[in-house]
């Protein structure tokens, strides 16, 4: 019966994540789908991260170490990983978050009801603390997800809660490694473009605190990824065609507050009054008080 079934494969890109990096690999291993294998790629880490994992998962099947020769990021590192899976279905699970046991199963049920499906298949992204979905509101099993409700709340998907055919992933050419920083977002906004997703039902991943280290506190990745997510979407032809001026503009605008906000909170004064400047300029922002505020106490920080 196993031998029927699809395989699938979770990849964990992983940099200095010792030890969480153990409990997210468990947790694939644990996955109650049983052709379930986890690829995990080690980003050049310094902590001694591949050497132990190595070690500690050497005689366990359905783990493989990889290493990438020097540090790529995430995208780089989730590409290669999927590069030598020979699994049908893909997905994955960042090095310090879980799979809940039936998150694989889940999901898959759905792909087998469906085989001819080529697009997302997702589930819950659940609370740490109460289990409870962190969806921003209810679907029913298959129900789908359009680019238009993933544009108006991105809550709807997360890197940890999808799994799609691996073909369907290197058509759409996996995630773009020029990004460090919302490579999940600008990936989810182009495969949506040109496939559709559907929900699967049931709890999927948790995502949890183990440290400050979150994309959202990266101030110097965001910073020096400057516009650069703009420029990726703009330069996608399907999504020139399938998203409004409206969103589009909204995409900017929150991509623009989001460079903003690090540059003050960095006290990179200088440089957050001329992006400020620009982005009024250039109309990318809307003026605000907030704003104004940061302006002026930008002269005596």
């Amino acid at each position: 019966m196993e031998a029927d079934q699809p395989t699938v494969a979770i990849i964990v890109p992983c940099f200095n994540r010792w030890p969480h990096v153990r409990e997210a690999i468990d947790s694939v291993v644990m996955q109650s789908w049983p052709n379930t294998k986890c690829i995990v790629m080690d980003d050049a880490s310094t902590d001694g991260s591949y050497d132990r994992l190595k070690e500690h998962y050497d005689a366990e099947p359905k783990v493989a170490i990889h290493q990438l020769e020097s540090n790529q990021g995430q995208s780089a590192a989730r590409n290669r990983g999927v590069s030598l899976s020979n699994a049908d279905y893909i997905g994955f699970l960042d090095s310090d978050d879980l799979l809940v046991d039936s998150a694989v199963a889940c999901r898959m049920r759905l792909a087998m009801e469906q085989p001819n499906f080529s697009g997302i298949i997702f589930g819950d992204k659940i609370d740490e603390t109460t289990n409870a979905s962190l969806l921003p509101d209810e679907k029913g099993y298959s129900d789908p997800l359009t680019l238009d409700e993933y544009i108006d709340d991105m809550g709807w998907l997360h890197t940890n809660s999808f799994l799609i055919k691996k073909n369907t992933f290197l058509a759409l050419n996996g995630f773009n490694e020029t990004l460090r920083k919302k490579e999940d977002i600008e990936f989810f906004l182009r495969a949506l473009s040109v496939k559709e997703a559907r929900y699967a039902g049931g709890p999927c991943c948790m995502v949890r605190e183990v440290d400050t280290r979150r994309a959202r506190h990266d101030h110097a990745r965001i910073i020096e990824q400057g516009e650069r997510f703009i420029e990726a979407i703009r330069a996608n032809p399907d999504l020139a065609k399938a998203l409004t001026p409206d969103q589009l503009k909204q995409l900017l605008e929150a991509s623009t507050k989001s460079l903003l906000q690090s540059l003050y909170r960095t006290r990179k004064n200088q440089q957050f009054r001329n992006a400020l400047f620009n982005a009024i300029k250039e109309d990318k922002i809307q003026i605000n008080a907030r704003l104004v505020k940061r302006y002026f106490l930008s002269f005596f920080r």
